[in-house]
């Protein structure tokens, strides 16, 4: 029965895969770099501001710090499953625009292997590229007084997305230890067209090009972790935690086809691009089991990965984060006592330089647990609010809300039954 379900889970994993490869997002801002980056954190942390490196749960899978896994209660078998919706309102100094779009978010599986270990796996997003839009210009020609109006036709698809497998083991009941195998798998696609529209008193031949680029992505990378927990009051308990993971060559292909009045072709397959050293602090108090508060602090140095062959055209990013949970109890009869509240905030620096312009995020998130009547396992839902970039003549104001909808199977399969 065991191996039956597990099988399943990891038909489950392999259908998540393929749909994984879909972008969520419809951003100009996608256009830059490797487009808009996902931190790994599922329903509850999504609610809780995106924290992680610091929160330590039984009944919940945190691949945010690895060293979370060895929490798991030694007959507990998790499965986490969520999906998306996001809707975005664009506006600058000549026009605003509406999307929407949505996709699976997470799908990730854990269980203990002895009563000091657990391991995890899961396929989450590293980041998605998505825009289509078109800029329209009048410019001079050089050596002559005439101008010329041209259209420009800016549109991509696609993500990177990464498979993890971890293992964590618990020492001295205060001390916990692991690491994520990390596979980022995916491609981007980048195509921009220039025309000239129409041209005044002279004789110039109108022409058009076109650019295209594809980013083929297939890496590894690992993702470590450390947690110190325990007690500090009667009812009082502490965890503090952190992640780092180095900086690694995004092995793959990239090729770049221009077509127009001078065509050329380019291929290349390694010493391209690059992900970045980053590292991640984070705590949490716990009261009684009933009050959860945490904060994480996340910094990225993408101005030493390699973009496009060359460092420096990236920004170091940080991020910081808040966020807590209220259950008023986690054992009363009713069904509203049982409920988790959520709520969360964080702000982020963006790793992108727009024209010598790098936006800004922030957002605020919220969330309910509706536990499941006969069993351990929980709907979560999570509610984000944000704001990136700022209105201007040569920037773009994003206001986004996005939806998660996840559900977390906490199941007992290791447990014997006796007559």
């Amino acid at each position: 029965m065991y191996s039956y379900r597990i099988v399943c889970a990891l038909v489950a994993l392999t259908i998540g895969v393929a749909v994984m490869a879909q972008n969520n997002t419809n951003s100009p801002y996608t256009r830059y770099g490797l487009g808009e980056l996902r931190e790994p954190g599922f329903g509850r942390s999504q609610a809780m501001g995106g924290i992680g490196f610091g929160v330590r749960d039984h009944a919940s899978i945190n691949p945010a710090n690895p060293a979370s896994y060895s929490a798991i209660d030694s007959m507990t078998f998790l499965f986490d499953l969520g999906i998306s919706g996001l809707a975005s309102h664009f506006n600058d100094a000549t026009g605003s625009r509406n999307t929407h779009n949505g996709n699976l978010d997470y799908l990730a599986m854990q269980m203990p292997l002895s009563k000091f270990m657990g391991a995890s796996i899961g396929i989450i997003p590293y980041s998605f590229t998505g825009y289509d839009y078109s800029l329209t210009g009048t410019t001079k020609i050089n050596g002559l007084s005439d101008t010329i109006n041209y259209a420009q036709q800016y549109k991509g698809t696609g993500g990177i997305s990464q498979i993890y497998g971890g293992l964590s083991f618990r020492l001295f009941n205060h001390i916990s230890l692991g690491a994520n195998a990390i596979y980022l798998f995916g491609s981007n696609s980048y195509n921009r067209a220039f025309s000239i529209v129409d041209i005044s008193n002279t004789s110039l031949t109108t022409h058009s090009t076109s650019e295209k680029i594809n980013i083929d992505v297939s890496s590894f990378n690992v993702r470590l972790g450390a947690q110190v927990f325990g007690k500090i009051s009667k009812k009082g308990y502490l965890t503090v935690g952190a992640m780092f993971e180095p900086k690694m060559n995004l092995h793959g292909t990239y090729d770049k086809l221009i077509l127009g009045v001078d065509s050329t072709k380019d291929a290349l397959t390694s010493n391209v691009f690059e992900t970045p050293m980053q590292f991640g602090v984070g705590t949490s108090y716990t009261y009684d089991n009933r009050l959860t508060l945490g904060a994480d602090f996340l910094y990225q140095k993408w101005g030493d990965a390699k973009y496009f062959g060359q460092t420096g055209a990236l920004k170091n990013r940080t991020k910081i984060s808040v966020g807590g949970e209220y259950i008023d109890n986690p054992y009363g009869k009713t069904y509203f006592q049982r409920m988790s509240f959520r709520f969360g905030a964080y702000y982020s620096d963006s790793y992108i330089n727009v024209n010598g312009y790098t936006p800004s995020q922030m957002a605020v998130t919220c969330g309910f647990g509706f536990p499941l009547r006969s069993s351990k396992s929980m709907i979560n839902t999570s509610f984000e609010y944000g704001i990136k970039g700022k209105a201007t003549d040569t920037s773009i104001k994003e206001n986004y809300f996005r939806f998660t909808l996840g559900l977390s199977l906490n199941e007992i399969w290791f447990f014997k039954r006796k007559l």
